[in-house]
């Protein structure tokens, strides 16, 4: 009986090597695939983000060289009129004086 059960030692020792060189060379790999994956998955959000921002940009940027709101910003930015226009500046009221007692520390 004893020389049936040792029959099987040889396979078993190749089984486990097979099994270990699989764990080692497959497994590990396999979890480094699945980080690049959402590493990728990230960065394509990433991207997309920026190319949505880029697009924002480029719709300004259009909008910027247009006559009329070169105009518009150089009437509120710079305070800038057409030729035949004049310009008035509304002050804002003055800030009502406060009485303040005559005790210390105020009254120095």
């Amino acid at each position: 009986m004893k020389v049936a059960g040792t029959r099987f030692l040889p396979f078993l020792g190749v089984t486990l090597a097979v099994a270990t060189a699989t764990l080692a060379f497959g497994v590990v790999p396999f979890r480094d695939w699945l980080n690049q994956r959402q590493v990728n998955l990230d960065l394509r959000v990433q991207v997309e983000e920026l190319e949505q921002a880029n697009r924002v940009y480029e719709l300004r940027i259009d909008a910027l060289n247009t006559d009329e709101e070169i105009e518009e910003r150089a009437r509120r930015e710079y305070n800038l009129v057409l030729p035949d226009e004049e310009a008035y500046a509304v002050l804002p009221p003055p800030a009502a004086v406060r009485q303040l007692p005559g005790v210390w520390p105020f009254n120095r």
